[in-house]
C-alpha cells in the first residue's frame, strides 16, 4: 500500500510527524532545516538571567539526575541563550547549558529520523506506488543533499542523526558552554562560518570572518547537522555512523573521531570531544524521549 494512504497522529510534542497523503490530513515529514517556526504553539516565557532559567528547571523538576533515571525529558524548548551564563556557579552553568540545548537536540534528531524513515518506507514500494507528493518530496530531498537522483542508498548514507554526546560536545567547545558572542548574539554554537550560499551572520572585529548566525537554538542546531550530513569533507562521518550503527555502537565519543577535520585543531580537537563526553557523561542521554507534560517556550531579552 502506498505510504500516501498510511495516516499517523500527530503527536503533541512533535509538531510535523511523518507521513503524508492527502494533504489535507497529514504532511510529509520536512526536513529540521528547512522549518521556519519549530516551536509549539504555546505562551511564551520571557525571561532576562540565567538564574531565571534554573528556576524555571527547578520548577518543572528538570534535572539531568531525573532524566539519567527516566530516560525522559521535558519539552522544555529555550529559543536562545542568556547573556550570563558565566555569572552561574561552574557546575550550575555546566547543568544548566547541558538541559537548556538537550530538548532542541532531541527534537531535531527526531525530525531527522521522521524523514529518514518515511524514505526508508517509500525505498520498499515500487515506483508505481508513489504519489505525485511522494515523488517531489524525495526528488526535492535528493537536490537538497546533492544525491544523484534515484540512489536512495546515498541519500540513506547522508541522511541520519547526529548523536547527541556529539552534539552537545562541540556545542559546549565552540561555544565556550553557551558564553561565546557568536553564540549568545547569534545563535551560532558550533562554529559555523558563512555559508557560500549567504544567510545571516556575525563578523569578528574587522569583518575578516563572518559567523553564521541564525534565527534561534533550533535553526542553528538543525544547519549544523544539515552540513555534517552533506558537507563532502565529512564523508569518513557518513561512513563510521553507518559501520557503528549496524554494529549497534553508535556514539557521541566513537563518532567525534571522524572529525579531524572540522577544526583547525585536527586530533587535539578530537580528543578534547572526547573528553568532554566523557568526564560529562554527555553519551548518557541518547535514548531519551520527551515525556507527556505540556510543551514550554523561553525567550531571553538582552
Amino acid at each position: 500500500m502506498s505510504l500516501s494512504k498510511k495516516l499517523k497522529h500527530i503527536s503533541a510534542s512533535l509538531l510535523l510527524t511523518a507521513s503524508s497523503s492527502t494533504l489535507a490530513d497529514t504532511q510529509l515529514p520536512i526536513s529540521p532545516e528547512k522549518i521556519h517556526n519549530p516551536y509549539p504553539e504555546v505562551k511564551v516565557t520571557t525571561l532576562n538571567s540565567a538564574q531565571s532559567l534554573i528556576k524555571q528547571f527547578e520548577l518543572h523538576q528538570y534535572q539531568l539526575a531525573n532524566v539519567s533515571s527516566t530516560d525522559k525529558i521535558p519539552p522544555f524548548f529555550v529559543e536562545n541563550l542568556p547573556s550570563d551564563l558565566n555569572s552561574l556557579p561552574v557546575q550550575e552553568k555546566i547543568s544548566g547549558f547541558i538541559r537548556l540545548l538537550l530538548p532542541t537536540i532531541i527534537e531535531v534528531n527526531k525530525r531527522i529520523s521522521a524523514v529518514r524513515n518515511d524514505v526508508i518506507t517509500l525505498s520498499k514500494q515500487p515506483k508505481s506506488e508513489w504519489s505525485k507528493e511522494e515523488t517531489v518530496w524525495l526528488n526535492d530531498l535528493m537536490a537538497s543533499y546533492d544525491i544523484k537522483p534515484n540512489n536512495i542508498d546515498d541519500l540513506l548514507l547522508r541522511l541520519n542523526i547526529i548523536p547527541v554526546g556529539m552534539v552537545l560536545a562541540q556545542g559546549i567547545d565552540e561555544s565556550g558552554w553557551g558564553t561565546s558572542y557568536f553564540a549568545v548574539k547569534g545563535n551560532g554554537l558550533y562554529g559555523e562560518h558563512l555559508s557560500s550560499k549567504g544567510g545571516k551572520y556575525l563578523s569578528t572585529p574587522g569583518g575578516h570572518v563572518k559567523v553564521a548566525a541564525f534565527d534561534n537554538l533550533f535553526a542553528g542546531t538543525a544547519r549544523y547537522m544539515y552540513n555534517l550530513n552533506t558537507t563532502a569533507a565529512y564523508k569518513d562521518l557518513w561512513i563510521l555512523r553507518k559501520k557503528l550503527s549496524s554494529e549497534g555502537k553508535l556514539s557521541g565519543y566513537e563518532l567525534v573521531e571522524s572529525l579531524s577535520h572540522y577544526s583547525t585543531r585536527g586530533d587535539a580537537y578530537v580528543e578534547n570531544l572526547q573528553s568532554l563526553i566523557k568526564h560529562h557523561q554527555l553519551d548518557s542521554f541518547d535514548n531519551v524521549t520527551f515525556n507527556n507534560a505540556a510543551p514550554i517556550r523561553i525567550r531571553f531579552t538582552h
